[in-house]
């Protein structure tokens, strides 16, 4: 069987071109003044990319079907109808104001698989799925990796529909307006593997001269507020002795997570999102709320970092004379991907003659909801700079071609089993 793999590795080629061309015409859809992309999760912009996808894979002989959460499937058959399927992809939404490959990149590279084996007559053991997951960054629709995490038993589907954007629109009325509200019965219920290609969002395999990330697992993750509560008064008259600055408190927290990244290695802390109340120039802060977003590669990393944070909160509520109340409101443990479905791509890649450098990801997946109930892993490819959520974020051609080649690769393996 194995040599049977790497004879059908060898005669079905990435059509480069192509998959660059699919890349730039999805690029448009959401396109942004500065060359960047803004397709929130189930606005008219993810509607349009969802539509072309859809097409796109249906000119690749794919039977396509959605769920009820909007995941879009492709299905190639394979010579055993029945065996469990292969799949692969990734997802189409971005980040406000975000880049042309992030996601996108996983789903296409996927389909230009199903492509380059239709083009080369290739028929494998099991059937091939491409997956294009629904609402994996959150920002529209929080938490992140919404859809994966209701198919894989991390979140109930009224959980999905009941999430509501900044504007009150819910999860469920928005997938029902764009026309993808499917049925719960075309929801992926088993997968002999799955694969997911993603551009790297760092600057690790840049600085190590590496081709081709191997994926090892998703660092943890833990989202929450920290409210800070002190006392609103008149900037002018307010002897500074007497103030109880809620947002000099505030930055007090947000300088001790930046000394924690140095106290404990391996942790990474961060504060995205401040609100201030009344938020006036010559009013003294009397609210502050801060989001913190924690991540560590182990469980008892990413617990102590926890830990310390509470401290931190206390000790400046005691000091600065102000309340603050801090509290998890998601957590994605760290997970390890499955090392049948990493010696897939490690063997891809070495027989394509790639540089590669074995990491872990320090984003959220879909990919990690997956690995919980079926073997998945993930490829890396670069991200010029480390830029990512970014307009200015680029993969050049060649990079997604090589990731594109591998994930065909490991595809291959995994399906003649």
């Amino acid at each position: 069987m194995a040599l049977s793999t790497r004879r059908m590795a060898t005669t079905a080629v990435i059509n480069g071109e192509r998959l660059w061309s699919a890349l730039m015409a999805m690029a448009e859809i959401g396109r942004t003044p500065a060359g960047g992309v803004r397709r929130l999760a189930l606005s008219d912009e993810d509607r349009r990319a969802r539509d072309l996808l859809v097409e796109w894979l249906r000119e690749a002989g794919c039977a396509v079907r959605v769920d009820d959460l909007g995941n879009i499937y492709g299905r190639r058959d394979g010579d055993d109808a029945g065996a469990t399927a292969v799949v692969c992809g990734s997802h189409l939404d971005t980040v406000p104001t975000g880049g042309r490959f992030d996601g996108v990149l996983g789903v296409l590279a996927a389909l230009e698989a199903v492509r380059a084996m239709r083009d080369a007559d290739l028929r494998t053991h099991r059937p091939v799925e491409v997956v294009c997951w629904t609402n994996e960054e959150g920002v529209r629709f929080a938490p992140a990796m919404l859809a994966s995490g209701v198919v894989c038993g991390r979140f109930t589907v009224d959980e999905a529909y009941a999430a509501r954007d900044q504007d009150g629109r819910t999860f469920g009325e928005e997938l029902r307006r764009i026309g993808y509200l499917g049925k719960p019965e075309h929801r992926m219920r088993s997968a002999a593997a799955y694969v997911e290609l993603h551009v790297e969002q760092g600057p690790t395999l840049e600085e190590e001269g590496a081709q081709v990330g191997i994926v090892e697992g998703v660092e943890g993750i833990s989202w929450g507020w920290a409210d800070v509560t002190g006392r609103a008064a008149h900037a002018g008259p307010t002897p500074v002795g007497d103030r109880r600055d809620a947002l000099v408190a505030a930055s007090r927290i947000v300088l001790a997570l930046r000394a924690l990244c140095a106290e404990l290695p391996g942790v990474r802390a961060t504060v995205g999102r401040c609100e201030v109340v009344p938020n006036a120039i010559n009013v003294i802060p009397g609210a502050v709320r801060l989001s913190t977003d924690l991540r560590a590669r182990t469980a008892d990393l990413l617990a102590t970092a926890s830990r310390r944070l509470e401290e931190v909160c206390a000790a400046v509520a005691r000091d600065d004379r102000v309340e603050v109340r801090a509290r998890e409101f998601w957590q994605s443990p760290p997970t390890p991907f499955h090392p049948a479905v990493l010696s897939a791509v490690a063997d891809a890649a070495r027989d394509l003659g790639h540089t590669t450098l074995r990491l872990w990801a320090g984003a959220g997946h879909d990919a990690k909801y997956v690995a919980d109930r079926h073997p998945a892993g993930m490829i890396f490819v670069p991200s010029s700079g480390g830029l990512s959520h970014n307009e200015a974020e680029w993969t050049s051609k060649d990079d997604c071609v090589r990731g594109a080649s591998v994930l065909l690769g490991a595809v291959l393996r995994l399906a003649a089993a």
